[in-house]
């Protein structure tokens, strides 16, 4: 392995355990580019060198007397500081949660430490994952690798900028509105949405409990599979846990027939409102994707005004319930723009929340009716720009003048409404050298499925995400 940053998960895992690389070698190669890449990009808020090399020593013992490591023996993994880790401050992002120390590992967390994963430390993000844009005034902005003065994108922004800059192979977002998609799609990482309730939220601080996921985000489509194999699953602590074990997602990647994928594109729900380049670089692909021999299906998704603003309702709703009581004695200490954000959710009537679950279960039924019948994923831009300047509130689109946060959600927060699975693929760079990504939306616990047409849209080049060496 002449380069060990420059692997997959699935390649270090291989390599580790036929003894071709020793575990602390690799935890070395990481940490080194962790502790010169991360802190040029406030990557992360905890990075622990002892037990990075503690754990991967013993790893490498393991190894030694013949037993089994795990899937994911000495893979470095990043995940988001919202979720639980034994002993480590669980900050969310926030100055009022600086000194939360876990006195239990999350069940994500416990999972990766099963399977042999080497977990490097808590990665940087929006305060309370409130907010699309990486911006956080406590432990400083996330910064985007390709140019630093532009946004990751968030609430993940830490979870995006480490996979691309090879500072972890996996990192772990969160997703209630685009958090993991967002940061994949500007910085050019693959970033996985998985179906609600498919992940465990167990010991993870919520944001909108009916709609928070967790996933991977990564430079292969493989290591998102790898990753899903071993966090999936029933979890009888967390109340939205569902069942996996139909779901197979290693042997499903090469599965695909790509003469019998149909694939929807819905044209209708972002071309008036996404860049010109992004919205061309979209056409090439669906000529690629056809001359493959997938059927491309034009289709429309019902309902979207009605689905957006129910998806806006619950969420602030949501947010502001977990909220209320920080809210009442450590307002002062939240970024203004997240107040701002959790604010609406105080005044949203009761029966305008029970309406909007109300509508959301008969609008799931339409969407699985009238599109899953036909085409087994839908085709769209992950976002409609790529990542704005730091400094940016607005920006000009197609003329018009518009909210940056806003245009960042505005394609992904309705697959959180829906629950199903959905996956940001890089698909290119502006001239700028800024990179941009198209999402495959899938149906409910279609999340294999969904990976394996992603998977050979990877193999034939459609989409491919590039790592950066040097800030």
């Amino acid at each position: 392995m002449q380069n060990i940053t420059n692997s997959y998960a699935f390649e270090i895992v291989s390599s580790i355990k036929n003894r071709e690389i020793s575990a602390l070698e690799v935890a070395n190669a990481y940490l080194s580019r962790c502790k010169s890449i991360g802190e040029k990009l406030n990557t992360w808020i905890t990075l622990d060198e002892e037990t990075i090399i503690s754990r991967a020593n013993e790893i490498d013992n393991l190894i030694e007397t013949g037993k089994n490591p795990g899937a994911l023996c000495g893979v470095p993994i990043g995940i988001k500081d919202l979720i639980d880790m034994e002993n480590y401050p669980t900050t969310s992002g926030s100055l009022i949660e600086k000194k939360n120390i876990a006195k239990f590992d999350s069940t994500i967390v416990s999972k990766l430490k099963d399977a042999g994963a080497n977990i490097f430390g808590k990665l940087n993000l929006h305060e309370f994952a409130f907010g699309p844009t990486g911006l956080n005034p406590h432990y400083g902005d996330q910064k985007n690798p390709w140019n630093p003065e532009h946004m990751t994108g968030g609430s993940s922004g830490g979870s995006g900028n480490s996979v691309v800059t090879s500072q972890v192979p996996i990192s772990i977002g969160s997703d209630t509105g685009g958090s993991i998609r967002i940061p994949s799609s500007l910085c050019g990482s693959y970033g996985f949405k998985p179906t609600l309730g498919l992940v465990s939220k167990f010991r993870c601080m919520p944001l909108s409990w009916s709609l928070d996921t967790f996933g991977p985000l990564s430079m292969s489509i493989e290591d998102c599979a790898l990753f899903m194999s071993v966090t999936a699953g029933f979890d009888p602590h967390d109340s939205f846990s569902i069942h996996s074990d139909q779901l197979n997602f290693i042997d499903e990647l090469k599965k695909n027939d790509l003469h019998k994928i149909k694939i929807g594109h819905a044209r209708s729900f972002y071309e008036k409102n996404t860049d010109k380049k992004i919205v061309t670089r979209m056409n090439e692909i669906l000529h690629q994707i056809s001359e493959l021999g997938i059927e491309i299906i034009e289709i429309d998704i019902p309902n979207l005004d009605l689905a957006y603003d129910a998806c806006t309702s619950i969420m602030v709703s949501e947010a502001a319930a977990v909220h209320e009581k920080r809210m009442r004695h450590f307002a002062d200490k939240y970024d203004p723009q997240v107040i701002e954000r959790i604010k609406p959710g105080f005044f949203v009537p009761a029966t305008t929340y029970i309406q909007s679950q109300r509508f959301r279960r008969e609008w799931v039924q339409k969407v699985t009716d009238r599109i899953f019948t036909k085409v087994d994923a839908i085709l769209a831009p992950t976002t409609p720009i790529t990542a704005p300047l730091r400094s940016e509130h607005s920006v000009f689109l197609n003329g018009k003048k518009k909210q940056t946060r806003g245009l960042l959600i505005s394609l992904t927060r309705l697959w959180n409404f829906y629950g199903g699975p959905s996956i940001s693929m890089p698909i290119g760079n502006t001239e700028h050298g800024l990179p941009f990504g198209a999402q495959l939306m899938g149906q409910i616990l279609s999340d294999d499925k969904l990976l394996g047409i992603a998977y050979s849209l990877q193999q034939e080049k459609i989409c491919e995400a590039k790592r950066i060496s040097e800030i």
